[in-house]
């Protein structure tokens, strides 16, 4: 019998495989787990968030019962070539590109994992002839086993999730397990700072490079900064692998529209731009969007600090950004890192897109961009957004 950890969308869905599949199982959660429940149990599959730390793995460990993830038990059951992406930022923004990209050339492609789609709620209608793009996250990947990608990028690696993880060692381990298991006919597309990291693959190591969007014509993109041009490169970089017409590429990608949260521009409000990167919720992400910007910066940031360093921040706020605006949780620890002199505080989100536009002029950018976790203020970044969007709405129809 299967135990289930979790009862989320990825429990759920887990359930409805095992139910259709005719594998017994159980579904429990902190609030109803039992250690009893254990006999009779040959195998613990968790749901993302449980982290390594939780006691069902202990519990495992000392009854000495297998425990996977999600993304190792769909794995068991997959037809065709799976292409998994991470990385601390990037990651949904990259796996949806390539999608978008692969679609133009195969009836046959799919599109899950951390990207919000459990592996295991599609893996059934997968066929030979498939292609699955996953953006796999640290927690996924700590739980796999025999989990082996086709072609495997890692994105970036910086300080996050340290809550879960504890120590930045743990959370590069668990990214570089995406190589773990690939062989001479399997690829890893890297980042060239990546190349400082010791690790061992098998796979054959392609460096990520914006020289391969100089046929684009950049005017045309919507994705903004060195960073999407990153994002960009891999898709490029797939599509070279798999050979494909990069005249069609091309159209895909400049056909491609930023994903909600992820530097949306949500127009113009008396001749100031405003964007909602909602998503961002690192200080590299942060960082990166501010630099994605062509006019000065009025920056709303802050909530819960996932261990990152906002001294990081320094030269290009003093670079690019007019006024930085803090709220949530950790707004005096944060400005106690960046010492940046022009610096307002506010209690709601609200105050903050105020304070923004008061102390903004005509051809400014309000960028919100919160290099922080959501949990303090919100239930998550997607709430976060939508609160922001809809506090922009408000603007401009008063």
């Amino acid at each position: 019998m299967k135990l289930i950890y979790g009862k989320g969308s990825t429990g759920q869905a887990l359930a409805n495989f095992c139910e259709k599949k005719n594998i017994d199982y159980v579904v429990v959660d902190d609030n109803d787990f039992k250690p009893s429940m254990l006999n009779n149990i040959d195998e613990i599959i968790v749901s993302p968030g449980i982290p390594f730390f939780a006691d069902i793995y202990k519990l495992a460990k000392k009854n000495k019962i297998p425990i996977i993830g999600e993304i190792e038990f769909a794995y068991r059951y997959k037809k065709g070539k799976i292409i998994a992406i991470t990385g601390t930022d990037g990651k949904s923004t990259t796996s949806k590109l390539v999608y978008d990209v692969l679609k133009d050339f195969y009836n046959n492609v799919f599109i899950g994992g951390n990207y919000g789609i459990p592996f295991i709620s599609f893996v059934d209608n997968l066929t030979g002839d498939s292609i699955t793009v996953l953006e796999v996250s640290s927690f996924q990947l700590y739980s796999t086993k025999a989990f082996k990608p086709d072609i495997a990028v890692i994105l970036n690696i910086d300080v996050d999730h340290l809550n879960w993880h504890k120590k930045l060692k743990h959370y590069v381990c668990s990214k570089l397990k995406i190589t773990k298991n690939q062989t001479d006919k399997d690829y890893l597309i890297i980042n060239e700072n990546l190349k400082k990291l010791s690790f061992k693959t098998k796979a054959q190591v392609l460096e990520i490079d914006i020289k391969e969007t100089d046929f684009l014509n950049t005017e045309k993109l919507n994705l903004k900064g060195k960073h999407n041009l990153e994002n960009i490169s891999v898709a490029i970089k797939i599509a070279k692998i798999l050979e494909l017409d990069l005249e069609k590429v091309k159209k895909a990608v400049e056909n491609f529209k930023p994903l909600e949260h992820r530097l949306e521009y949500l127009g113009n409000f008396n001749g100031r731009k405003i964007y909602n990167d909602a998503k961002s919720t690192t200080v590299q992400a942060t960082k990166k969007a501010i630099e994605a910007m062509d006019s000065p910066v009025i920056l709303i940031a802050g909530g819960i600090d996932k261990g990152g360093n906002f001294k990081d921040l320094v030269d290009v706020l003093r670079k690019k950004v007019k006024l930085v605006v803090l709220i949530g949780k950790d707004k005096e620890k944060i400005h106690k890192q960046i010492n940046f002199q022009k610096t307002l505080f506010a209690s709601t989100l609200e105050e903050a897109l105020n304070i923004s536009i008061k102390h903004s002029d005509k051809g400014d950018t309000i960028l919100f961009s919160p290099a922080c976790a959501s949990f303090d203020m919100f239930k998550n970044y997607i709430d976060r957004g939508n609160q922001f969007k809809k506090l922009v709405k408000k603007l401009n129809d008063s």
